[in-house]
C-alpha cells in the first residue's frame, strides 16, 4: 500500500534546478535509502514529503489519515520537561485514538455507521502499534541509553543527547511514514545495530538519509539515488544498487563501443555501394537500402554517457619517524565522579592502525586528548612519550589555527601560495565561487573537507582521527579510505562507521566500564570477541540487537559468533517453528498487557491490594514481552543467516 509519494516534482532555488521530474513512492513495510552527494537534494525531498516545502511543479501526495514524522536535527522540548514527559507526549495521538475507540464502543457498535468508523480507527491504531506503545516506550528508552533516567530534566542535556531523545520520541510515536535524516548521529555502535534491527520490523514506510554505509545496507531494502536533480529508484540496499549501477554502466559502454563500430562499418559500406552504383539502378536501390539501414541503426544507438560527477583523490604524505611511535603509562582519567579509564599502559608502533571504540561517554575522545597531551592524567605518575622524529597530524573539525573571518582562498594562499591554493581547493570539491566563503560560514561537510585538506599539507608519522567521516558524503568517505589505506604511517581512529573501521583497523582498543581492553586483531576479530562476551556475560546495560544483513561487500557469510548460541545448532525448519512459537507468545503477552493496562485505567474498581498486584503484573508482563521480542529478533537473525548461507 502506497502511503505517500512524490509525482513528477520539480524544485528550483534561484537559477539552480534541484529536483527535475522526480517521482518516488513510499510503501508500507518498505525501507528506502535516499543517497546522493551533499547538496544533491535529499533534504529537499524530505521537506517536500513533510509538507514544510511545496514543489514548483508536480504533486506531493499522502494517503488520507497518513501521519508523517521526521527526525529533527535541532529539536526543541517544552521548558522543564523530563524524559518521562517527552515519552508521554509521544503517545498523544495514540492516546486520543484509544479514547475515541472507547467512546465509539460505549455508544454501541450495532449501528453500521458507528462500527465502520470504529473499524477504520481501530485498523489505524493497530497499524501504529497502539496496544504495544508502553512496551515500545521501555524498549526504545532502554536501547537509546535513557533507561533509569526518566526523571532527568531535558534542559540539562547536551546537543547530542537531545538529538538522541528526539529520535526516541519519533520511534515511540511510530508514524505511518518515518523520515530519518542522519539518525545515527550521536548513536554508538550498539545503538546503531539496535536501530537497524528495529527498522527491519517497522510496519510503516521509512526513508533514511545517512552517511553510514553499513547502517543503510543493514536497514534498507530499496535505494533511491538523486543526482543532477534526477532520481533513480531500485530494489536492494545501497551497496547492491551501486554494484548493479556499475555493471549497467559497463554493459552500456561496451554496447556503445560495438554500436559505433557497426555505425562505421555501415557508413563505409553505404559509401562504397553508392560509389559503385553510378548509373546502375539496381545498385542504387541497394545503396539507398544500405543508407536506410544505417539511419535505423543510428536511431537505436545509445546516447553518449552523461559526464560523471567529479571524483576526488588525495594522499597523506608519510614522515620518517622511528619504530616506536608513543609510549604511555599510568593514564587515568575521571569525569563527573566516574572513572573513564585507569592505569592505561600502551605502546604504539609504526604502521599500526588502532580503532578506539566503546559506548557514548565511555571516554574515547578523552583518551585521544590524553595521548596527545591535551588532558593530563589524574595519576601524577602518568606520562606519554613520543618516539624520535614523530610528527602528529590531528583531524580537527574545529579548524584551530585557521582564522575564522578569513576566506578559504585567502587562508590557503597564506599557507601554500595562490596557484596551489586554487588547485587544492578544487581537488577537494570546492567550486571556484565557494572558495571565497569565510571559514566561519562553512557547512559541516565543507569544514570536514577543509580539515582533511590541512592534513595533506605536511608529512606525518601518526594521524589522529576523531570521527573523520561525520558530515562527509559516501564518495568522500571512500576517497578518505583509499588515501588512508595507502598511508604507511600509524593511525588512531575514533569512529562509529563500521565499514570504515572494517576497512582500516588492524587492532582495537575498547573502553568500557572504566577499563581499556586491547584486542590484537582486526575489526572482525573484535566483533567475534564482543559477541562472545555478550553471550557469556551479558551486561544489564547492553542492548541485544541483531547484526544487520551484510552487504555484498561485507563478505560471503557472517561469522558464527554473530548468531545467538541458543539458535546456532538449530536447522532452518526448527528455527521457523521456534519463531512461530515466539510470535504466539508475543501476541499472548501483548493481550495480557492490554488487559492489565485496561484494568489499571479503572483504579476505582479495585481495592489497594489488588491494584498493587495489577501494577506488579503489568511490570512483569512488560519485562517478559521485551525479553521475548529480543529472543524473537535473535532467532529471526539466525534463520536469516542460515538461509543466506544456503543460497550462497
Amino acid at each position: 500500500m502506497v502511503l505517500a509519494a512524490l509525482r513528477q516534482v520539480d524544485k528550483q532555488y534561484g537559477q539552480r534546478l534541484v529536483l527535475d521530474d522526480v517521482t518516488l513512492e513510499l510503501r508500507a513495510g518498505a525501507r528506502t535509502a535516499l543517497i546522493g552527494r551533499n547538496g544533491s537534494g535529499k533534504s529537499t525531498i524530505l521537506r517536500i514529503l513533510t509538507g514544510s516545502e511545496t514543489p514548483d511543479a508536480g504533486q506531493a501526495w499522502q494517503r488520507d489519515g497518513t501521519v508523517v514524522g521526521m527526525l529533527e536535527q535541532d529539536p526543541t522540548f517544552p521548558p522543564g520537561a523530563r524524559i518521562h514527559d517527552v515519552a508521554d507526549a509521544a503517545f498523544a495521538e495514540l492516546d486520543e485514538m484509544e479514547a475515541d475507540l472507547q467512546r465509539l464502543e460505549a455508544d454501541g457498535l450495532d449501528d453500521p455507521t458507528t462500527f465502520e468508523r470504529w473499524e477504520a480507527l481501530h485498523a489505524t491504531f493497530e497499524r501504529r502499534g497502539g496496544y504495544q506503545r508502553r512496551a515500545r516506550r521501555d524498549m526504545v528508552l532502554h536501547a537509546l541509553g535513557f533507561r533509569g533516567r526518566e526523571h532527568d530534566p531535558v534542559d540539562r542535556f547536551s546537543g547530542g543527547e537531545k538529538t538522541r531523545l528526539a529520535l526516541a520520541r519519533l520511534l515511540m510515536r511510530a508514524p505511518d511514514v518515518l523520515l530519518l535524516d542522519e539518525p545515527t548521529n550521536h548513536l554508538d555502535l550498539t545503538m546503531r545495530r539496535w536501530l537497524e534491527s528495529w527498522l527491519a520490523r517497522y510496519p510503516g514506510a521509512a526513508i533514511l538519509v545517512s552517511h553510514d554505509r553499513a547502517f543503510l545496507d543493514g536497514a534498507c531494502d530499496r535505494t533511491a539515488h538523486v543526482t543532477r536533480g534526477r532520481l533513480l529508484e531500485r530494489a536492494g540496499n545501497p551497496s547492491r544498487f551501486r554494484e548493479e549501477q556499475r555493471e549497467r554502466e559497463r554493459i552500456e559502454e561496451r554496447t556503445r563501443v560495438n554500436q559505433r563500430k557497426e555505425e562505421a562499418r555501415l557508413e563505409d559500406a553505404s559509401a562504397q555501394m553508392r560509389k559503385w552504383a553510378g548509373q546502375n539502378a539496381k545498385l542504387m536501390r541497394r545503396a539507398k537500402a544500405m543508407e536506410t539501414r544505417l539511419e535505423r541503426h543510428r536511431e537505436g544507438m545509445l546516447d553518449d554517457a552523461e559526464r560523471g560527477e567529479r571524483t576526488i583523490r588525495f594522499q597523506f604524505e608519510p614522515g620518517d619517524g622511528g619504530e616506536t611511535v608513543l609510549q604511555a603509562q599510568h593514564l587515568t582519567k575521571a569525569h563527573g565522579g566516574r572513572t573513564l579509564f585507569r592505569e592505561v599502559d600502551l605502546t604504539l608502533r609504526a604502521g599500526e592502525r588502532i580503532a578506539i571504540t566503546g559506548p557514548n561517554g565511555a571516554g574515547k575522545t578523552t583518551l585521544l586528548r590524553a595521548l596527545l597531551g591535551d588532558a593530563p592524567s589524574d595519576d601524577p605518575r602518568g606520562h606519554v612519550r613520543f618516539g624520535a622524529r614523530i610528527r602528529v597530524g590531528y583531524y580537527d573539525q574545529e579548524l584551530s589555527g585557521l582564522q575564522s573571518d578569513q576566506s578559504l582562498i585567502g587562508e590557503l594562499t597564506r599557507l601554500v601560495g595562490d596557484r596551489e591554493a586554487h588547485d587544492l581547493l578544487g581537488r577537494f570539491l570546492f567550486p571556484y565561487e565557494a572558495q571565497f566563503k569565510t571559514i566561519a560560514n562553512l557547512s559541516g561537510g565543507e569544514r570536514a573537507r577543509l580539515a582533511l585538506l590541512k592534513l595533506t599539507l605536511a608529512p606525518h608519522d601518526l594521524l589522529v582521527l576523531d570521527e573523520p567521516t561525520n558530515h562527509l558524503d559516501v564518495e568522500m568517505i571512500e576517497a578518505l579510505e583509499a588515501a588512508l589505506e595507502h598511508f604507511p604511517g600509524t593511525m588512531l581512529i575514533v569512529s562509529h562507521d563500521r565499514r570504515f573501521l572494517d576497512t582500516l583497523a588492524t587492532r582495537v582498543w575498547e573502553i568500557r566500564d572504566g577499563t581499556l581492553v586491547d584486542y590484537e586483531g582486526d575489526w572482525n576479530f573484535y566483533l567475534r570477541k564482543e559477541a562472545e562476551r555478550r553471550a557469556n556475560d551479558p551486561s544489564p546495560n547492553d542492548v541485544q540487537p541483531t547484526e544487520p544483513n551484510p552487504s555484498p561487500s561485507d563478505g560471503d557469510a557472517m561469522e558464527a559468533g554473530d548468531v545467538d548460541p541458543r539458535f546456532a545448532p538449530m536447522s532452518a525448519w526448527k528455527l521457523e517453528r521456534e519463531l512461530e512459537t515466539l510470535q504466539a507468545t508475543i501476541q499472548e503477552l501483548e493481550s495480557t498487557l492490554e488487559a492489565v493496562t485496561t484494568a489499571l485505567a479503572q483504579p476505582g474498581s479495585h481495592d489497594p491490594a489488588h491494584l498493587a498486584d495489577l501494577g506488579t503484573q503489568h511490570a512483569d508482563t512488560e519485562a517478559a514481552l521485551l525479553d521475548t521480542m529480543a529472543t524473537w529478533e535473535a532467532a529471526h537473525h539466525a534463520l536469516d543467516v542460515k538461509q543466506r548461507a544456503k543460497r550462497t
